[in-house]
């Protein structure tokens, strides 16, 4: 079934993917060269992963809604999933790997075992501090993705009576742990992934894909405006909160809650009337997949060259800030030639079979 293009969404992801490499940016800065980067505003950014993860929620269920229940689309549905995920990954981790063997970039990587090996390759639970120095350390983010993807395959291959029940008591579960009812060990990395907080943003695009399509736009009463007022306001709050500490809060209770209720206002006005959305927005939130994948890699390694190259470069506070916007923008821009002639062209190779959602 056709459905309409919803741009504002591929806006979301394109402002997620660039609050990343920012909040990234002023990482790598403080890790390579002992300096902030933009006086640290940017150290929200991270909540772009949480955007990311509530866009996710919403655009599985959206589009892949009339689905659930039907057992002869399972094989598609994972089929387009593993396509969308895995060859990029695969590309950039082993590229990763390499320079990092053959250019004793990282001699960390020759201590990892054959089981951190295939672990990384598969998306499987690791520690983040093995991912960052070994590996790709924004993949963790992309296990929570496939556990969605697995958890959302049961909603399709299985029958309602058998999946509802697993679905309802792992979703208790991850609640449970996100109100403090129990703990969970550090040492445990597959109970850690498997009720973490971040899972309920997940839930929350489900669920405001469900209330889009079930309520809001059967309703004579126009929420789209005050939704968007309201998620960016809270959204603001949040990165306030997040740079002052006002407030000890979990992530899932400011961004996820506010871009939930931002998603749920662009969508809704998009599908009632026509957007008009600068096609760079579009191009950035296209490439979106690709800039996060290998943006880090970009500014940790061009930062560490300029700073032996031109150690002095970095004395001055507005050069240095200057530099770092200009190589983050560089490291968008590569993100979207990447899109362009790697990613592009492989889900090119699965069409018609995958989707490219």
């Amino acid at each position: 079934m056709s459905q309409k293009r919803l741009n504002l969404i591929q806006v979301f992801r394109g402002v997620a993917a660039m609050l990343i490499v920012f909040a990234h940016t002023d990482l790598i800065f403080n890790q390579n060269l002992n300096q902030d980067f933009l006086f640290k505003i940017f150290t929200f950014g991270g909540s772009g992963v949480d955007f990311f993860f509530v866009l996710s929620g919403f655009i599985i269920f959206y589009v892949h809604r009339y689905e659930i229940g039907k057992p002869n689309r399972l094989k598609p549905f994972l089929l387009k999933r593993i396509t969308r995920i895995y060859p990029l990954y695969w590309i950039i981790l082993l590229s990763k790997i390499s320079v990092s063997l053959f250019f004793v970039y990282d001699s960390d990587i020759s201590q990892r075992s054959m089981g951190e090996f295939v672990k990384a390759f598969l998306l499987f639970p690791l520690d983040r501090h093995i991912l960052s120095t070994s590996f790709l350390g924004v993949s963790w983010t992309l296990t929570f993705e496939v556990l969605f993807y697995i958890l959302f395959a049961l909603l399709i291959g299985l029958k309602p009576k058998l999946a509802r029940p697993i679905i309802a008591t792992w979703l208790l579960g991850v609640i449970l742990h996100f109100i403090g009812v129990f703990e969970l060990s550090e040492n445990n990395l597959f109970l850690q992934y498997l009720f973490a907080d971040y899972n309920l943003e997940f839930v929350m695009g489900f669920l405001a894909a469900y209330v889009l399509l079930k309520f809001l736009l059967k309703s004579k009463i126009n929420w789209e405006m005050l939704l968007i007022s309201l998620g960016a306001f809270m959204y603001t709050l949040s990165a306030i909160n997040y740079f002052y500490k006002f407030i000890e809060t979990s992530p899932v209770m400011t961004f996820g809650i506010s871009s939930t209720l931002l998603i749920l206002g662009a969508t809704c006005l998009e599908l009632k009337k026509t957007i008009n959305v600068p096609n760079l927005l579009i191009y950035i939130g296209n490439a979106s997949y690709s800039i996060f994948l290998m943006h880090g890699f970009f500014i940790n390694n061009v930062t560490k060259i300029l700073n032996k190259l031109l150690p002095d470069i970095f004395s001055s506070i507005l050069i240095l800030n200057i530099l770092g916007v200009i190589i983050a923008i560089i490291s968008i821009i590569c993100g979207y030639i990447i899109y362009m002639y790697l990613e592009k062209p492989l889900l090119s190779i699965f069409k018609p079979k995958v989707a490219t959602t």
